[in-house]
Parts: C-alpha cells; structure tokens; sequence
C-alpha cells in the first residue's frame, strides 16, 4: 500500500511541475532583456526545454516560469530583507 501511495505522489508531483513549469507564457524573446547564465545551467535548462517539454516552450517560457515561482514561494522573505535595506538611517 505504501508503495502505491508513493507512485501516486510522485505522478502527483511530476503532473505539478509540468502544470507550473512547462507551459508557454506568451512572452516574446525579443521583447525580454538578454541574461547569462553559466554553460552547466544552459544545458540543463536546454535539456528540460526540448525533451521534457517536447519542445512546446522555449528556454525563456521555462525561466519566465522558474523564476515566477520563486517569487510567489518567498514574496513575504523577499518584501522583509527588502523593507530592512531600506529602512532610513536612524
């Protein structure tokens, strides 16, 4: 039983990250600003793009994604370290 509530989840956690990850975002390239990222992450990412997401996205729909999530998982981390650099000088 524990074995067949642990393919559950992990089929469960794979629909997830295809549902948040690997989906198109309409974003245009050309409209984007360019970024470098190191040669290792490129290729995983390329990998992630064309394979997993049987080239049905870009690598900018897959950052674009990434990096959204981020946003929304540590919006409260992000707004205190914010709210506390910029706090005026007493």
């Amino acid at each position: 039983m524990k074995k067949i509530q642990q393919q559950v989840d992990k089929t469960t956690s794979v629909n997830e990250y295809s549902d948040i990850f690997l989906k198109p975002t309409n974003l245009m390239a050309r409209y984007g600003k360019s970024s470098y990222i190191c040669p290792e992450f490129h290729e995983n990412i390329s990998r992630i793009v064309f394979i997993v997401g049987r080239r049905k996205i870009t690598i900018s729909d897959y950052l674009t994604n990434v990096l959204k999530q981020h946003f929304e998982d540590y919006r409260e981390e992000i707004r205190a370290i914010h709210n506390e650099m910029t706090k005026p000088f007493p």
